[in-house]
């Protein structure tokens, strides 16, 4: 644990402390408030049972190895309006809360605020610019794998927990140093690429196809290769994905449909995706837009055909 004092970001805000924003919200919060030289401030946005658990005896992360850690902000709220300026804003809500997240927080951000998008799909900095003309966004994408176990507690499904983001093409004068020397010393893995949507793009062609076929076939990640027939959906989704990237002038490395097989391949066995699970309990709000919809529409848009995606929704039921 490194706990080396730095003067930037005093006022930090995690919104969303699910699998994703529960880890890295985490590690900041056990970084800053065990270290009573450390004065800066950091704030979870929660809610339910999930809030009220990290209210009475903080988050508990549960690492792939080792120990159960004991994390704890210095608020845990759902009250937005009692928040004061804020100064690096790490947003990990599902994709169809993010608009109303947004506006919400609209008030506590400054021009000087840098704003981390850590969500699933593709263009999520876009959506936040239709809303936040303040601040630096930067392009991210993550890789973990983890989900609440229960309220209050953070389950780890494996050990890779990385980051990688880039520059805000709106604030090119942005120091990345900053950001990149605050994640190191949190403990948290942390890649700068100069054009963050390459990795963006490589990622949702892994996981959107990957949520697709699990939620209309109801089987796991490993179970897609396991199946010709499924194995087949999903290079017939990667390939719809990468002929859209391309038309948006994103090229994908040759091999990323090899590497998005590996990842199934050797993934836990047991591992669902976020978006099954979502669909298997019934919830009234999904990520099927991010997945699904959001393929097909950005297809018409670059007159590119979708058949494969259109099939495996026509298989999910919500």
């Amino acid at each position: 644990m490194n706990l080396h004092r730095s003067d930037a970001y005093n006022n930090i805000c995690i919104a969303g402390l699910g699998g994703v924003g529960g880890y890295f919200g985490g590690m900041i919060a056990l970084n800053i408030t065990s270290n009573y030289k450390d004065k800066r401030n950091i704030v979870f946005i929660a809610r339910g049972a999930h809030l009220e658990a990290i209210q009475r005896k903080g988050l508990i992360i549960k690492p792939f190895d080792g120990e159960p850690i004991t994390c704890i902000p210095n608020v845990a709220t759902q009250k937005i309006t009692d928040l004061n300026l804020i100064n690096l804003l790490i947003v990990a809500v599902k994709g169809y809360d993010l608009q109303q997240m947004m506006i919400s927080l609209k008030e506590k951000i400054s021009s000087d605020t840098v704003i981390i998008p850590l969500l699933n799909g593709v263009g999520n900095e876009e959506k936040i610019r239709k809303i936040i003309t303040k601040g630096i966004v930067l392009p991210t994408c993550v890789y973990i794998s983890s989900r609440i176990e229960e309220p209050g507690v953070i389950k780890m499904m494996g050990n890779i927990a990385r980051i990688v983001l880039g520059p805000d093409p709106l604030n090119p004068e942005y120091d990345s140093s900053e950001i990149i020397s605050f994640f190191k010393n949190m403990g948290i893995k942390i890649d700068w690429a100069e054009n963050p949507q390459v990795a963006i793009w490589q990622k949702y062609m892994f996981v959107a196809p990957a949520s697709l076929i699990t939620a209309a076939n109801n089987i796991t990640m490993n179970g897609i290769v396991q199946n010709e027939d499924f194995k087949q959906d999903f290079c017939a989704v990667m390939a719809e994905i990468r002929k859209i990237a391309e038309k948006r002038n994103i090229f994908l490395p040759e091999n990323a449909e090899a590497d998005s097989i590996k990842i199934a391949e050797k993934i836990d066995k047991d591992a669902k995706t976020s978006f099954q699970l979502d669909i298997e309990k019934k919830k009234a709000k999904t990520e099927i837009d991010s997945f699904g919809y959001a393929i097909i529409k950005m297809g018409k848009e670059v007159s590119v055909d979708t058949p494969a995606t259109e099939k495996l929704l026509l298989r999910i039921k919500i």
